[in-house]
């Protein structure tokens, strides 16, 4: 674990050994903050960045060194989103610490920018209230689980062995668009569903775009009303499940 006393005492992260431990308290942030309560990943790095960057140690040295390692785990938080998920639980192993530095630091040409996700992680427990929600619904052709809606909200990948398909667009268009109304999920859901190929369309033929999602959802109207009134209450009981460990 990094010696907290030697930084708490002067106010900054300088050396080797500050970087170590913004980089802990960042991995545990994250873990708090975006895992636990539901916080999305912006407001988080901005939250973490704005917490550190003030301290009262009157060294220009200490002082410089500090916003070099803030700018470091800055960087880290802005362009790689994989490596803070892929090393959230090692953040008291020093060795899993300069593995992720070295990925970030010296591998910057080839590194991944931000994965195109949907800006959320949600708990076992909302995952089973989604799957819930999704066949109650019903959102897809066939039933998903807890698993698959950890791949589909969390991972934003596609289903090994298959693909979801949608039950009707108009529904799952609007779906979407009340978990990004209250705030649940990223407004760029459309391109994110799009990018990554998450969702077919009723037809089971192509992937849903961006302009499948705004069509359907343009024309969700009167004629799906038993619809809208279960995606309502399935929404607002996944919404209170988010906030209730906040």
């Amino acid at each position: 674990m990094c010696g907290k006393e030697s930084h708490s005492k002067r106010g900054a992260y300088s050396g080797d050994e500050g970087l170590f431990c913004l980089w802990q308290e960042a991995l545990s942030m994250f873990r708090t903050a975006v895992i636990e309560r539901g916080m999305s990943y912006d407001r988080f790095r901005e939250d973490f960045i704005n917490a550190h960057t003030f301290h009262a140690d009157p060294d220009p040295g200490i002082r410089n060194d500090h916003l070099v390692n803030l700018g470091r785990i800055g960087s880290l938080l802005q362009t790689r989103e994989d490596l803070v998920r892929k090393y959230r639980s090692h953040a008291a192993d020093k060795e899993a610490f300069l593995s992720c530095m070295r990925e970030h630091m010296l591998q910057g040409v080839r590194a991944k920018s931000r994965s195109i996700n949907f800006e959320c992680f949600f708990s076992d427990q909302v995952l089973s209230i989604l799957a819930d929600a999704a066949n109650d619904i019903p959102l897809f052709k066939n039933r998903v689980t807890k698993h698959e809606m950890n791949k589909l909200f969390n991972e934003c990948s596609g289903l090994t062995g298959g693909s979801l398909v949608a039950n009707q667009n108009t529904v799952v268009a609007y779906f979407f668009s009340q978990l990004n109304y209250f705030g649940l999920i990223t407004a760029k859901y459309q391109h994110v569903i799009s990018n990554n190929r998450l969702i077919m369309c009723s037809r089971g033929k192509t992937y849903m775009t961006q302009r499948d999602l705004s069509s359907a959802l343009s024309r969700f109207g009167s004629v799906d009303r038993p619809a809208k009134i279960r995606i309502d209450r399935w929404v607002l009981l996944i919404k209170s499940a988010t906030t209730e460990n906040v």
